[in-house]
């Protein structure tokens, strides 16, 4: 359409106001008066002198009006068309911008006004809530950028059916202008809308227009000028004959209506001609499936143009369309096999990538589905199940849409959706079908319902339904399948566990430095596919994602809380080789995982008709068990702060400035924090300080995060500077997750998933609490800060800067200044960038002196402290010092949660899981301290061991009373003989056994005894030798005694003679102790 606009005279503009979209759109309709901001004196407006050249005087205004870098708090509506600030001006004559003068004006139509021949100029203040609104949400909707903009002050003039100076009959008269100037800010931005319903003349008498039609001659002025006799802006069209179609054009979308930010010379987020400039993206993320709309705006765009926007990483481009209402340009993102930042540009008319902005893309797991599948447990190819998937029909803007089951597989390495089956039809929101068949190398699949546009299949709207397996009705199948598998898993490298799950789930909640929910079983998701894959549980937690390694553990729990362990339980978790977020070369985030984790545990397992498959599966992923847990340290900033270190140590710390909270000896994990001047109910300040904002970064992984406290929405995150508005996001190592927990306060939580740290931050209007929770066993004692070294000792937990122990006995005023106030953070190292309340930037010179925690009178308290209180000491302290009860309530509050804390994390004794007993049967009661496992063996075995362990508590960790027992197979007697027979054989064996033994040993003996006589005499005649002592080999003291009280060997020994006859019996089971009592 931009196109088709009249040939206008351009301008060179030095320094350009803040434009949404300069481009015109000329259409065939102007602004309807309903979309004006109401006027008349119906809405309490007053209106000008109806005089020519006439207007209001001045008029002081409630609230400054910043415009191109200069604040006005008077300005003056002048009947001839224009706003102006430093006085009135009556000229009648446009003139060219810049003007000669100092003379700053808004003119939405300068030309020469007449009231006198009919028409009312209106003008108005406005605080109006309704009336904020509405300037709030016109601005938010045209500047992407500015979403949180919130307007505080609007001015209203409006120029209703005004004529113009000359007209001298009927018709010249009847000519008239309706057009309107609203000047809106927040005390910081300021903005200008100029809405035009009607222009029917541009042009009066004494400026060379003619008298019939108030066309020709000088026509009207629109636009703005400085003030300093450089600076201007002209709406296109303006001085000259196009200016009667300002009620045709736009830079916003709407016919007659122009948006301007001018509070400054800056331009940021406008509509830019040059070439090249910033993106502006409405929604900033979304599914790596892709088919989501989202709306561009940055270059300037008209209807003709073709823009094609393209993911710079992957060379990936996709085509857009023009929306001709905003003027920006409405792109459907693709499928693309990868997460987390990508940058994204823009091409307009084939011109170069030179818009770049960027685009998140979210991991399938965390997406909820939009397409549902009933009765999953029912999709099974081969089956003929009568199939049903549903959606909201609203989500597509079509009455046809297109359902596709898509396989995924590798081609060529590359991960790709095939076409396994494709339907069309009505969009009512359900459809029924069979499952179709399915190419052999498809192992998993995903159902996709879209919607193409005009503009082909590449701009369709897409819904999806969750991956689910490709399960087969043949039995065989998943033997074969997982049989398959394990073939090639075993030619990479085993896995080893990294981390002992947490022994239950309070433990796994609350250790948020390593572990996050499980996306595929998460606690309290009440969906039917939540946990479809774990039958036996309800939650799951996964390792944090370590982006080192690819590979993670999954955590299950029972309904009692209890670690499932997949030996005996299918809900029970394991090692895996990869995590959902894993990512890289030949690893596609979700599907590797999906399809190398996720597929053989239900393939080996879950589907197989082998049991033994699953055995040879938790061979290749162990399972998880809490062997060797130990919990996460938590620490505490709360109120007027009161700290707890990570090894418990409390102290109260009133330091003004920016502070180390937490880094680690190498610099590489920095959590600085800024403390302020606490304020009571009157906006007084205190003589104690609360924290107000916290910065963090991992070094050369991270971005740089702040949180900060807003008078508007309680809380302001930002990122490298720049605020972030999305609740959930992923950061180059930061996970971030933001909950409005009331009107006035908000949750944020913050977890350092490279580090092994994690930070629940607290917000309200008055103050910041902080509970950070270390899990990482690489930063024991290599931390320092305000929270300690980490190191498990307490007593030299007040280490400063320098290295000098300040001991915890100390009083507060020698912690305060020979410990706290050494970790102030130097001005070259601030995280910070943006500014307190108060002056804070030195804080390693502040004189600010304190109320110290130990010098509190806890006799003299405020009225109404027990009431607030309690007996919660610090928060008395903070009521006392500050006077404010919400302050001290907040106090009580979050040391309660940290307390809950502390105690869900602690310690608990579990004992190891027991296999199956071979041979046996084994009933355990539990793993719990007190347990009791009883084991009992088949028939034909004998219990080797004891027959009952108990749990019990060895030095913090759990064991059971006694090694497993065994059931060794028992040895059957020989064949029964007769009594005499007996007799007579052992009476006969006898007397050859004793006569030959006799035999053997005098001979045995001769030889030795004439060898020895031989050879002693021989020395003995040489005098090599004196006198001979044979060698002991047990003393007739210490003869071995616990091999004979061992109560299996004399359970043995006593029935040598059952069965009639006394015999050796052959052993079958040698208790390992023996040996080690022996040697």
């Amino acid at each position: 359409m931009c196109s088709n606009v009249p040939t206008i005279r351009k301008r060179r503009v030095p320094v350009t106001l803040l434009l949404v979209i300069t481009c015109l759109l000329p259409v065939t309709s102007s602004l309807p008066l309903s979309q004006f901001f109401p006027f008349n004196t119906t809405y309490g407006d007053q209106s000008t002198k109806a005089t020519d050249d006439g207007g209001s005087g001045k008029i002081q205004l409630n609230i400054s009006f910043p415009f191109f870098n200069k604040s006005h708090n008077k300005l003056f509506v002048n009947n001839n068309g224009v706003i102006s600030f430093l006085k009135e001006l009556k000229t009648y004559k446009p003139e060219d911008f810049p003007l000669q003068n100092e003379t700053p004006i808004v003119a939405p139509f300068w030309a020469d006004v007449d009231v006198t021949i009919g028409g009312t100029v209106y003008y108005r203040e406005s605080e109006d809530p309704v009336i904020l609104a509405k300037a709030t949400n016109e601005i938010t909707q045209y500047f992407h950028s500015l979403r949180r903009f919130k307007a505080a002050w609007v001015f209203i003039a409006t120029w209703d059916n005004v004529g113009f100076y000359g007209a001298t009959d009927k018709t010249g008269k009847s000519k008239r202008n309706t057009f309107q100037a609203v000047l809106i800010t927040d005390s910081v931005r300021s903005f200008v809308i100029f809405n035009y319903n009607k222009i029917e003349w541009t042009t009066g008498s004494n400026s060379g227009g003619s008298t019939n039609t108030g066309l020709g001659g000088n026509p009207a002025q629109a636009g703005f000028n400085a003030g300093d006799k450089k600076t201007y802006r002209e709406i296109p069209g303006a001085r000259n004959h196009s200016v009667v179609n300002l009620t045709l054009t736009t830079n916003v979308g709407q016919p007659g209506k122009w948006v301007f930010q001018v509070d400054s010379e800056t331009i940021v987020g406008r509509c830019s001609e040059s070439g090249s400039g910033e993106l502006y993206v409405t929604r900033s993320s979304g599914s790596m499936l892709g088919g989501e709309e989202i709306q561009i705006s940055g270059p300037c765009f008209s209807d003709s143009d073709t823009p094609v926007a393209k993911f710079d990483d992957l060379n990936v481009t996709f085509p857009c369309t023009v929306d001709s209402r905003t003027g920006s340009a409405v792109c459907v993102t693709p499928t693309v096999f990868r997460t987390g930042s990508l940058r994204l540009s823009i091409s307009v008319a084939n011109s170069h990538w030179n818009f770049t902005g960027h685009f998140t893309t979210v991991n399938v797991a965390e997406v909820k589905p939009q397409v549902q599948r009933h009765n999953p447990e029912q999709w099974i190819v081969g089956s003929n199940n009568n199939l049903q998937i549903s959606w909201d029909p609203s989500l597509l803007e079509s009455t046809q849409v297109t359902v596709e089951v898509l396989g995924y597989e590798l081609v060529d390495e590359m991960p790709h959706f095939v076409p396994v089956a494709t339907l069309k039809v009505s969009n009512n929101g359900k459809v029924s079908f069979i499952m179709p068949k399915m190419p052999q190398s498809v192992s998993s699949a995903i159902c996709k319902v879209s919607t193409s546009s005009n503009n082909g299949e590449s701009l369709s709207r897409a819904l999806w339904s969750d991956v689910f397996p490709v399960r087969r009705s043949d039995n065989l199948f998943s033997n074969n399948w997982c049989v398959a598998w394990m073939k090639q898993d075993r030619l990479q490298t085993p896995l080893n566990r990294s981390e002992p799950c947490p022994c239950v789930f309070e433990q796994a909640e609350s250790d948020t430095s390593r572990y996050q929910a499980d996306p595929l079983c998460r606690y309290g998701d009440t969906s039917f596919l939540n946990c479809i894959y774990r039958a036996q549980t309800k939650k799951c937690l996964m390792l944090n994602y370590q982006k080192k390694d690819f590979s993670s553990q999954v955590c299950c729990y029972d309904s009692d809380n209890e670690l499932l362990d997949a030996r005996s339980s299918t809900g029970g978790g394991t090692v895996d080789r990869y995590h959902y977020k894993s990512q890289g070369e030949n690893v596609t985030a979700f599907f590797t995982y999906y399809e190398q984790d996720v597929l053989p545990h239900l393939h080996c397992c879950t589907y197989s008709t082998e049991r033994q498959l699953c055995v040879e599966f938790l061979k290749l992923r162990q399972p998880t068990t809490c062997e060797g847990y130990s919990p996460p340290a938590v620490a505490q900033a709360a109120g007027d702060p009161h700290l707890v270190t990570l090894d418990g140590k409390s102290f109260t710390f009133n330091g003004e400035g920016e502070f180390v909270l937490i880094e680690d000896v190498n610099g590489s994990v920095i959590v600085q924090v800024r403390a302020e001047r606490a304020t009571d109910p009157q906006g007084q300040r205190q003589n104690a300080t609360v924290f107000t904002a916290i910065a963090m970064q991992i070094t050369n992984v991270s971005d740089v995060f702040e949180i900060q406290m807003d008078t508007e929405t309680v809380v302001k995150i930002l990122v490298n500077s720049e605020e972030l508005l999305e609740p959930t996001s992923d950061l180059n190592g930061l996970k971030i997750t933001l909950k409005q927990t009331g009107n006035s306060t908000a949750e944020v939580n913050v977890v350092m998933e490279t580090v092994g740290m994690s930070f629940l931050i607290q917000v309200t209007q008055y103050l910041i609490n902080i509970m950070p929770t270390v899990g990482s066993a690489a930063l024991k004692g290599n931390l320092r800060g305000l929270l300690g070294n980490y190191n498990g000792d307490p007593s030299d937990e007040f280490t400063a800067r320098n290295g000098t122990v300040i001991s915890p006995d100390s009083s507060m005023s020698d912690i305060h200044f020979l410990f706290g106030m050494t970790w102030a953070v130097p001005p070259t190292d601030r995280l910070f960038t943006q500014s307190g309340r108060g002056n804070v930037e030195d804080s390693e010179n502040s004189t600010f002196v304190p109320d110290f925690l130990d010098a509190f009178n806890v006799t003299m308290l405020r009225n109404g402290t027990r009431e607030v209180c309690g007996d919660n000491i610090q928060c008395t302290f903070d009521y006392q010092v500050t006077g404010n009860a919400d302050i001290a309530d907040s106090t009580k509050k979050f040391t309660k949660l940290y307390n809950e804390r502390i105690n869900s994390i602690k310690l608990v004794i579990r004992c190891p899981y027991i296999p199956e007993i071979e041979n046996g049967n084994r009933t355990v009661s539990g793993r719990t301290e007190g347990s009791v496992a009883e084991f009992v063996c088949d028939p034909g075995f004998d219990l080797l061991g004891e027959s009952q362990l108990v749990c019990v508590d060895n030095n913090g960790e759990g064991r059971w009373s006694s090694s497993l027992p065994v059931c060794g197979k028992r040895v059957s007697p020989p064949p029964q003989t007769t009594l005499s027979m007996e007799l007579m054989i052992a009476i006969g064996s006898g007397a050859v056994l004793v006569v030959s033994f006799i035999g053997i040993l005098i001979i045995v003996l001769v030889r030795s005894r004439r060898r020895r006589h031989v050879k002693l005499k021989s020395q003995v005649d040489e005098g090599s030798i004196g006198e001979i002592e044979l060698p002991t080999i047990f003393p007739t003291t210490n003869i071995p005694g616990p091999v004979f009280e061992n109560p299996l060997f004399i359970n043995s020994l006593q029935k040598l003679g059952d069965g009639g006859s006394y015999r050796i019996p052959r052993p079958t089971y040698v208790d390992p102790s023996i040996f080690s009592e022996f040697f």
